[in-house]
């Protein structure tokens, strides 16, 4: 008798660091900066947003650098998008209340389109398992809060969360822990199926 696959959850180590960090700017940035910091901050924390909150545009930086195709998971001008082949597999799974909104990439010029089709991901799904306790190398940045950040350079089975990670949306924000989000089995396995799951650098939680 065969045995019965292991509940598994990932964690994305790509908010940890600026590896995944591109150089654009958001319209919606440069048309209000306070509202558009504001959306960040709720992307963040896994909140749902409108479309309105996300920008339309976004355009390179550096006059003397030519972007090319982008990776399938970045952050570009504060706000993270994924490429077309990458949000094709999101659009499979359960979002809870987040989103994939078109944002077209040019370049400096602010004419020329960038190779690649991007969507702007909204994190609309928050849900609160980790086990900080249990999580072996779980940082505590403000003794007085009950805040956490996974470590650098995440290594598999450094963060615990208990079996509600595993009903419910397939990615998510967890209410306890900043700078990271988390995935369901069935998705990185398609992400990974896809060829897609490179940039989200997943590692193994611990369910218990």
């Amino acid at each position: 008798m065969a045995r019965a696959k292991k509940p598994m959850v990932w964690i994305s180590d790509a908010m940890v660091g600026t590896a995944s960090i591109k150089g654009f700017e958001a319209d919606v940035v440069l048309r209000d900066m306070e509202r558009a910091v504001d959306a960040m901050r709720r992307n963040r924390l896994g909140e749902p947003q409108p479309e309105a909150c996300f920008p339309k545009e976004m355009f390179a930086k550096y006059k003397d650098k030519k972007e090319k195709k982008q990776p399938d998971l970045f952050m570009a001008g504060g706000f993270w998008t994924v490429s077309f082949y990458c949000a094709a597999v999101l659009r499979q799974f359960n979002l809870g209340k987040g989103n994939l909104y078109p944002v077209k990439l040019l370049q400096h010029d602010r004419t020329t389109p960038v190779e690649g089709a991007y969507f702007c991901l909204n994190f609309g799904a928050q849900k609160t398992a980790v086990l900080t306790d249990q999580s072996s190398r779980i940082d505590k940045p403000y003794e007085k809060h009950d805040i956490w950040e996974p470590p650098m350079a995440m290594q598999d089975k450094d963060i615990a969360v208990s079996s509600n990670a595993l009903e419910g949306p397939d990615i998510w924000m967890d209410t306890r822990l900043r700078r990271a989000f988390f995935v369901s089995d069935s998705l990185a396995q398609a992400l990974r199926a896809a060829k897609v799951s490179r940039p989200f650098k997943l590692r193994k939680c611990i369910v218990i």
